[in-house]
């Protein structure tokens, strides 16, 4: 895989008790809830796929807004050496 092909997806929003602050969202899941930040090597799957379902789903169990956002690749800021 090369940089400029990789991407990010993750859920952001604001907080479910009221502080006001807007962060990664945790989804709720069948084994609970779990930070929702994932790499798609599709670049559409995510967009496509249930996901979608999922935010709703939660969006509307809690009364707040759920946005899928996807980061791009912009540059290495720190590399380490290969593991051994």
């Amino acid at each position: 895989m090369t940089d400029e092909k990789m991407c990010l997806y993750a859920w952001i929003g604001e907080d479910e008790l009221g502080s006001g602050k807007v962060g990664l969202k945790q989804g709720l899941v069948p084994a609970g809830f779990i930070p929702l930040v994932v790499m798609d090597y599709d670049r559409h799957k995510i967009e496509r796929g249930s996901i979608r379902e999922g935010m709703e789903m939660q969006a509307r169990l809690y009364g707040k807004k759920i946005r899928l956002a996807r980061f791009d690749f912009a540059g290495v800021i720190a590399e380490t050496q290969e593991g051994s």
